[in-house]
């Protein structure tokens, strides 16, 4: 996380506060607190963005916003863009792009502030991603070259605000699921390919195990009508091409880490495992005065 900010909304969407913080300078972001003067006995919207600047590289090599909207221009004390905001996406339009820089989240919170003169309430963001990270274990006597793999069905589109229900959080991992999700009716299904990202391949020694650098794509909700497993990939390994499904892997939502083991025997058979793992909330701890 290296950038925050924060918007306060009153009832009738008057922006109450604007603030953006930078969080690399903070010492101990769990011990951060941030204090705002908002009007009390009513409720707040808090809209959260983290690290909204986040950039893709197009296909003419240059760099884009994710999101295409102007947080800064919200002014406190005018009329608040809710429709703009909250319909609001982020696009990967080309099939080689990823997200790229620190991870964009977002939130949007509901809290009451009562008529006490000092209160803090606890908040979370949600990674506007998910992570893929490959692990290719060359269980052979020989070296063998990794020549690319392609993604199959991702998200061309996803909300910027997750519309997202939540379950309990387990207060030992700090993990939290997604337990229902909205994707956009255009969200624009394709197949994601690394292949011209490794033109030379990438050598397995015998006996010996590579982990790819992530991939950071976007949450989907694909059907696959062939296999319930739904998301499958495309793995060239000695310039040979296998497909497999990820197992229990019905459902792709943000704030996902999707870790798969790729393991080449010595009769050149190729397994593939993976292990679907939310990951852990941030919290942040906004103080209100009056």
């Amino acid at each position: 996380m290296h950038m925050l900010r924060i918007v306060i909304v009153r009832p009738d969407q008057t922006v109450e506060a604007n603030r953006l913080i930078d969080l690399r300078a903070a010492v101990s972001l769990k011990h951060e607190m941030e204090r705002f003067k908002v009007f009390g006995n009513e409720k707040k919207c808090i809209y959260l963005f983290v690290n909204e600047s986040t950039t893709v590289t197009d296909k003419n090599n240059l760099p884009r916003k994710l999101a295409g909207f102007d947080l800064g221009k919200i002014e406190v004390g005018g009329y608040f863009p809710k429709d703009d905001i909250e319909e609001l996406k982020i696009n990967l339009e080309d099939d080689m792009e990823q997200i790229e820089g620190p991870l964009p989240m977002s939130e949007r919170h509901e809290y009451f502030v009562n008529e006490e003169p000092e209160q803090s309430c606890s908040l979370f963001v949600t990674r506007a991603a998910v992570k893929f990270t490959f692990h290719i274990i060359n269980n052979s006597s020989k070296s063998i070259t990794f020549d690319g793999l392609t993604i199959e069905k991702m998200a061309h589109k996803e909300w910027y605000i997750p519309r997202a229900i939540y379950g309990k959080r387990d207060e030992t991992t700090g993990q939290q699921e997604i337990t229902e999700y909205e994707v956009p009716a255009d969200v624009g299904y394709y197949v994601y390919s690394t292949n011209t990202s490794v033109p030379n391949g990438v050598t397995v020694d015998a006996s010996k195990e590579t982990v790819l650098t992530p991939i950071y794509l976007l949450e989907g909700k694909y059907t696959d009508d062939m296999d319930s497993r739904n998301y499958s990939m495309n793995i060239s390994l000695d310039n040979i091409t296998r497909k497999h499904y990820f197992p229990e892997l019905q459902t792709l939502p943000r704030n996902t880490h999707v870790v798969v083991h790729i393991t080449y025997d010595e009769d050149a058979k190729v397994t593939c495992e993976a292990d679907v793992i939310p990951y852990s909330e941030v919290i942040l701890e906004p103080e209100f005065g009056l």
